[in-house]
């Protein structure tokens, strides 16, 4: 067995990691008493099948469409991440305890911050408002130019490192949050005019916490943990996975903080939540880095029959 494993490349040793999450979340959501929504079916099938289908092509065998192969794979992997991440979310909030708004608050307070302060001081100032609002959506965006960036410039393992690091922050996030479950500042502190996204998660939330909400919508999901900031989490990933492109150091940190400091006024998220998810980030990209010294992988080298495979260190 162990054999085995070694003789397995980074990028199939992901995917068995996102099947066996994925897996292990469906039987949680299972046994939570969570539900497929009937119009979800159709993406499943489709997404079961070509996430089945996707570790058994070698990229290296396609030639000029390497890249197209690749770039296709790791947004196949982000996805897939993302969706189970969105569900494990949901059955962490359906078997948590009591909410830890008060608490998280109180923490803020400590560290000298007031959430009602930075939302007015936001308010006030309407352009201010305006590109916090675009940059806090730049996580639905920013994926797909890191993988072009990452695959435009040779650069497939750090794409890997990337993906590798996104999951395991995933993980961590929803085991601590399972801890922490929060409705966000925005109910908190009866925020009058909350935007959509806080409509969206505090419905999520709410349905959930009532047992209102049975069926889950893979079309529809929505993102409902506040402590750690996943977003925060994101803002730090993306800067390390482009940092080795010089030219796009300067773009991706001014890009990436003002998500960072968005996830506070337009997410509803408390400060100690960005705390919280930038140590999270730190972590997992310091675990990735860590595996990849240590562990052994295939190398292939091109021969003129063919690809031959040895087993090195990367």
């Amino acid at each position: 067995m162990i054999d085995a494993w070694e003789r397995l490349a980074f990028r199939e040793r992901l995917w068995l990691c996102v099947i066996a999450s994925a897996l292990i979340c469906a039987l949680a959501a299972y046994d939570s008493g969570l539900r497929l929504h009937v119009r979800s079916y159709a993406l499943l099938i489709v997404t079961i099948f070509v996430a089945g289908v996707s570790p058994l092509i070698r990229p290296d065998r396609f030639g000029r469409l390497k890249p197209i192969i690749e770039a296709s794979d790791a947004i196949l992997i982000f996805s897939v991440m993302g969706m189970i991440g969105a569900v494990a979310s949901y059955v962490a909030m359906v078997r948590s305890g009591g909410m830890t708004d008060m608490a998280l608050d109180r923490a803020d307070q400590i560290i000298g911050f007031s959430w009602p302060a930075i939302r007015a001081a936001v308010d006030a100032r309407p352009d201010l408002l305006s590109i916090l609002t675009q940059a806090y959506s730049l996580c639905f965006y920013l994926p797909f130019l890191i993988v072009a960036m990452l695959i435009c410039t040779g650069r497939s393992e750090r794409l890997y490192d990337f993906l590798a690091a996104y999951g395991s922050s995933l993980i961590l996030t929803i085991f601590i949050a399972f801890f922490f479950p929060a409705e966000a500042a925005f109910k908190f502190h009866d925020y009058a005019n909350v935007p959509g996204n806080g409509l969206h998660y505090g419905t999520i939330i709410q349905g959930l916490r009532s047992g209102t909400l049975l069926d889950i919508d893979l079309v529809d999901l929505g993102g409902i943990v506040t402590f750690p900031s996943f977003h925060a989490c994101m803002a730090i990933l993306f800067v390390w996975a482009t940092w080795p492109c010089r030219f796009s150091r300067g773009p991706m940190l001014i890009l990436n903080g003002a998500m960072w400091a968005a996830a506070v006024p337009i997410g509803g998220h408390y400060v100690i939540d960005l705390l919280g998810g930038s140590i999270i980030a730190i972590v997992s990209i310091s675990g990735t880095v860590h595996v990849r010294k240590v562990t052994r992988y295939p190398e292939c080298h091109q021969t003129a029959s063919g690809y031959r495979v040895s087993v090195g260190t990367l």
